[in-house]
């Protein structure tokens, strides 16, 4: 009885992993993450949050501070981010006691383990948004980098149809809504209203992002500023976007497949468990 009990757990885990490696990310409900981030919230929860980020803005170790940079490319407020960890801790702290709880009522731990496993639950818990955010913030700049090839052929094309560099970064940042090209057409805009040269502030928003690319895109626009002709080095570092977003594509297919390695060895190993069971089953009872 006990091996089938295996058997169907490890054939369950295998269908489970499988499913899970399979399954595409899930999209953005833009209504309700406005509905989430707008919700209401008490004046003593506020005064908590607003603390604890003022805090963390000040820190200087890396798992508590403000990780400024993939909350500016995800365009997520220090207090959502704050709000973020504290129901993280908050649900964690409650798993761990509950885990707690259920290993001393069984008798498998100790009763003064519980706070120790609520502890570990909070800390584990207030972590996963941090590792999330940074996930998440990678897959930003990875899609802000194949937008930059795109955006690199629309600004060399301005050129070669006679734009100057300052018109050729707007108007070229106007054929798509999508989010980099909204933040470079404000940023050029609102330099342009500043009296400042567009390609600096350029190069400050790469910066401030930790998107190197838009920074190189900066500097050829300062080069064309000089009287240049960088169409050529345009398409050609479009191009190099391009490959390397390839080859990311590659690595990501090759990293699937191995994620998929481990559940079809298990589905195999519990089919084959299925279908001897009777046979074993047989040969232990006698």
């Amino acid at each position: 009885m006990l091996l089938a009990v295996l058997l169907g757990l490890a054939f369950g885990a295998g269908l489970a992993a499988a499913f899970l490696a399979a399954l595409p990310e899930a999209k953005l409900h833009l209504p309700a993450a406005l509905e989430r981030t707008h919700g209401g919230t008490s004046p003593a929860t506020s005064a908590v949050v607003t603390g604890l980020t003022d805090r963390a803005a000040r820190s200087t170790h890396p798992w508590i501070r403000l990780p400024e940079a993939d909350l500016d490319v995800l365009e997520l407020s220090p207090s959502r981010y704050t709000t973020q960890r504290l129901r993280g801790a908050a649900l964690g702290a409650a798993i761990g006691t509950a885990l707690g709880l259920l290993g001393a009522a069984a008798d498998l731990a100790s009763g003064a383990l519980v706070p120790l496993a609520a502890l570990a639950g909070a800390g584990l818990g207030g972590m996963l948004p941090y590792f999330q955010l940074r996930d998440r913030a990678q897959q930003r700049r990875d899609s802000y980098r194949r937008v930059l090839a795109v955006y690199l052929d629309l600004v060399a094309q301005e050129r070669s149809a006679g734009r100057a560099a300052t018109p050729a970064l707007r108007e070229a940042a106007e054929a798509s809504d999508h989010p980099l090209l909204l933040r470079i057409r404000a940023t050029v805009l609102h330099a342009h209203r500043l009296g400042r040269t567009p390609w600096d502030a350029l190069r400050d928003l790469g910066t401030r992002l930790k998107v190197p690319e838009l920074v190189d895109v900066a500097d050829l626009a300062d080069t064309a500023a000089d009287g240049a002709a960088i169409a050529t080095s345009l398409h050609t570092k479009a191009a190099s976007l391009r490959h390397a977003a390839l080859s990311d594509d590659t690595a990501e297919a090759n990293r699937r497949s191995e994620r998929l390695t481990l559940p079809v060895s298990l589905l195999m190993v519990a089919f084959l468990g299925l279908v001897l069971y009777p046979t074993t089953a047989q040969l232990l009872t006698q």
